[in-house]
């Protein structure tokens, strides 16, 4: 809050008014305690004193928040208005701000500024003109100025009540969660009670549209034309059937009723360690492990047996396999000593936090962070089930997950929109059967090739605590969160599920579980920040981060707003505190806390444009045709079985139905599209964000406060390493690797040079800040020819192959740009944001 207070300062005036005991400065809140509004007035107030305790008095706090010595508003000209921890002395401090600002002449610039007329106030506009808070301090001003017609104005004022805390969070769970097992999570509904409202179905064309929090995002009901069986959860004791039954598909999906087979046994397991150069298996083995490949702890029981042990003697064995890998039982219950692969858990079973801290950070309640430590190149090296990926050429067969990584050419990432496109080529639009064309996305509905974007642009993956609180999925928001079929699209684990002619193995495996597992989804929690947190200071950065519009700041001037909101953090990422979640100028209804549903255009957010653009305008509009899309029952429609296998074969090639241009000559078309609207990135919700760095959608930022620092971020950088043996990997330590006071990943600036590598591919010799000369040809490629980021060109160098540990943005899709509006914070304020977003 620097220069938000400005005036001429007078002081040693109206001191017998000072005995009175008046002042005030206020919210306007309908956050407000039990004591609020309410229905009638209460009794007129008889003096000033009268006046500042009944409606003045109790919402100061919000001023104090800031505007005290050391807070963000203690700056040159902020400390103009100045009150202190001491609310005994709010009175005296008041006046003495007043006289300094000038008086009223006409209008006191303390009204000006937290009404929103004047000079942008850092802390928003909390009391609106004509709002209770904003009319009580007019009075109270008034009496100052005119103490002989004080009387004639009191009688205006209402009562206001106590302002509801700043600090505060659901922690991501979902209003379902909640209300079915109890806030405490202890306190059951009996299964027959009604499910409340999915707050996530209110984000709709117009919802909020003049509040501070801006919505564009919208939710679709992609299940309208499935039958009963195909519906959202409506009781208690449906929600908790979907949900349990969620979470028992994610830990046990690879058991024999899945029909899934093993990719090793445990003997096969257990001699990994020979491909890593050793001549005996070691102690610490299973640590190896988790460190060589990057799949993290279970936070579940998770055996296999040790050399010599027999799993149906012995509890499955005494051994640990990491999150992703699972020995499988038979039907009997029995476990088998056969090891499969939980392909979900290999983008999504991340971890934060190892053995060496003193308490587990994450458990089943916060299953699902997105796994920024997966190595899927070391995997195809060591030949493990997910070969295949960048090395192609030189390695083992590809299975299903390695569909979901194409491309990717550095530990931490994954490429799974990438690979919906790619089986969109590959799989029948209707059936999900092969049926392999890439003429149907090349092709738009003109007739017209338009070349699709290649799919080597890799993402970051975000976590799955925060799907209940978002109304559409992916980065782009290219899906309504309704449209759970896509959470199972690497839910067939292997390729004989995979890929079949007819396609029903995949659609009855889809069909027997997305429900239940996006339903577990909204049982997820944030976890809580493991370190101290500055209370004070954290209530700061609240007012800040939902108040403050970063686009009046002069060194924003001149550039494009977003399309709606306050301009503060929470009109893209949604409002979290008690008191902006029930303030009706931040959220339609408080049922939508927590809630971001705002996609920001690109020349507005300015971060790597390459995932957004990815998909090809030609698979936007042929989505909603697709099973993807749901359009199953819809007019026109032919369920899959029903059609000759030629007519099956070549019907993806319709174009999509219109107005005028009806099936059976189209397409027809689903319940659910793909984005058509904005074509940008949708901000997240932000619980839990202190645990999901690197940031950005591509994971190019390693901390928060490079976040809203862009002068912080480097080119070329590395996360601490932790070596074992011949082992290295990064370090998920957090007393070791975590920066607690950036709040990210601690990390190392690198030179082109320090890559490992030859230098062709690693520096320009002719811009040394640039991108190599491969890196040149290969971005060139990328952007221009589909495809061609599948089998980048390896450096086969003796070292080369650790440059996988180097994050790198030079690389197309990697840059670390944008979201350089918030470099406008100054360092006091954006320590306080920073801290507040540590406590959601």
């Amino acid at each position: 809050m620097r220069k938000i207070w400005a005036g001429t300062r007078h002081f040693g005036w109206l001191l017998v008014l000072t005995a009175l005991g008046v002042g005030g400065c206020a919210g306007d809140y309908s956050g407000l305690g039990d004591e609020g509004l309410g229905g009638g007035q209460p009794p007129q107030s008889r003096s000033m004193e009268a006046h500042f305790d009944e409606r003045v008095g109790p919402t100061l706090a919000h001023c104090r928040t800031c505007h005290v010595p050391g807070g963000i508003a203690d700056v040159e000209d902020g400390d103009d208005f100045m009150l202190s921890p001491n609310s005994g002395q709010d009175f005296d401090n008041l006046v003495a701000s007043w006289e300094r600002l000038g008086g009223n002449n006409p209008t006191s610039r303390i009204l000006l500024m937290a009404s929103g007329q004047e000079t942008p106030h850092s802390g928003g506009a909390p009391w609106p003109v004509g709002s209770a808070a904003y009319n009580n301090m007019e009075i109270l001003l008034k009496c100052l100025a005119d103490p002989a017609g004080c009387s004639d104005y009191l009688a205006g004022g209402v009562v206001t009540g106590a302002l509801l805390p700043l600090l505060g969070s659901k922690r991501a769970r979902h209003v379902w969660q909640t209300f079915c097992e109890g806030a405490d999570g202890q306190s059951p509904q009996a299964d027959t009670a009604r499910l409340p409202v999915d707050p996530r179905t209110l984000i709709q064309p117009g919802v909020n549209a003049d509040r501070a929090v801006y919505y564009n995002a919208y939710w679709e009901d992609c299940h309208v034309n499935l039958t009963d069986d195909q519906q959202q959860p409506r009781t208690c004791g449906e929600f908790r059937q979907r949900r349990d039954r969620g979470f028992h598909f994610l830990q046990d999906e690879l058991s024999a009723d899945g029909g899934i087979t093993g990719i090793m046994t445990a003997e096969e397991h257990n001699a990994t360690w020979q491909k890593w150069g050793l001549d005996e298996r070691p102690d610490n083995f299973d640590e190896m492990v988790i460190l060589r490949y990057g799949l993290n702890p279970a936070p579940f029981d998770n055996p296999y047996p040790l050399p010599g042990e027999d799993p149906t003697t012995n509890d499955g064995g005494s051994g640990q396999l990491p999150l992703g890998l699972r020995q499988i039982k038979d039907e009997t219950g029995q476990w088998t000593g056969t090891i499969g692969l939980g392909a979900c858990f290999a983008c999504h079973g991340g971890s934060i936090g190892d053995n060496s801290d003193p308490h587990a950070v994450l458990g089943v309640d916060n299953l699902g962070l997105g796994n920024n430590n997966f190595d899927t190149l070391m995997f195809a090296r060591d030949g493990m089930p997910t070969a295949g990926t960048a090395l192609a050429p030189l390695l083992p067969p590809v299975d299903a997950l390695t569909l979901f990584n194409i491309g990717i050419k550095q530990r931490g990432q994954n490429n799974a929109v990438g690979a919906f496109e790619l089986l969109i080529t590959l799989l029948d639009f209707d059936t999900l059967g092969i049926n392999p064309d890439p003429v149907k996305t090349l092709i738009g509905p003109s007739g017209v090739i338009d070349q699709s974007h290649p799919l080597a642009h890799t993402q970051d993956t975000p976590a799955w605590w925060n799907f209940g609180s978002r109304s559409r999925k992916f980065f782009d928001a290219g899906v309504s969160v309704d449209s759970t079929r896509i959470i199972m699209a690497a839910g067939p684990a292997s390729i004989g599920t995979l890929m079949t002619l007819s396609g029903e193995p995949y659609r009855e495996r889809v069909k027997a579980y997305d429900l239940d597992v996006a339903n577990y989804f909204l049982s997820l929690a944030s976890p809580p920040f493991p370190g101290e947190i500055d209370t004070a200071l954290a209530e700061q950065g609240a007012v800040l981060f939902h108040g403050m519009d970063l686009w009046a700041d002069p060194g924003n001037a001149g550039r494009e707003r977003p399309l709606g909101g306050n301009g503060s953090c929470a009109s893209c990422h949604g409002a979290y505190s008690p008191r902006y979640v029930n303030d009706p100028a931040f959220l339609q209804d408080p049922m939508l806390e927590g809630v971001a549903g705002h996609i920001v255009p690109l020349d507005v957010i300015g971060t790597d444009p390459a995932r957004s653009d990815m998909l090809t305008p030609t698979l936007r509009q042929r989505w909603a045709t697709t099973y993807w899309g749901y359009s199953d029952n819809t007019p026109g429609w032919v369920a899959p079985g029903d059609k000759d296998p030629v007519t099956e074969l070549l019907d993806d090639l319709l174009p999509r139905a219109t107005d005028t241009l009806q099936p059976p000559l189209a397409r027809p078309v689903g319940a659910c599209e793909w984005e058509q609207g904005v074509i940008g990135y949708q901000a997240p919700p932000l619980y839990g964000t202190w645990a999901t760095a690197p940031y950005f959608h591509n994971g190019s930022v390693p901390t928060l406060d490079a976040v809203l620092d862009s002068s912080k971020r480097v080119p070329i950088w590395q996360r601490q390493l932790q070596t074992l043996g011949p082992v290295t990997g990064f370090d998920q330590s957090l007393s070791r690797a975590y920066d607690f006071e950036a709040v990210g990943w601690k990390h190392t600036a690198l030179d082109c040079s320090d890559i490992p590598g030859s230098a062709p591919f690693n520096c320009n010799p002719l811009n040394d800040d640039g991108p190599s000369l491969v890196q040149l040809v290969t971005n060139f490629l990328n952007q221009a020819v589909a495809l061609s980021g599948i089998v980048p060109l390896p450096d086969l160098s003796p070292e080369g192959f650790d440059k996988r540990l180097v994050f790198d943005t030079r690389i197309l899709g990697n840059g670390n740009g944008g979201h350089d509006f918030s470099d406008v914070l100054t360092e006091a304020e954006r320590k306080a944001v920073i801290e507040y977003l540590k406590t959601l």
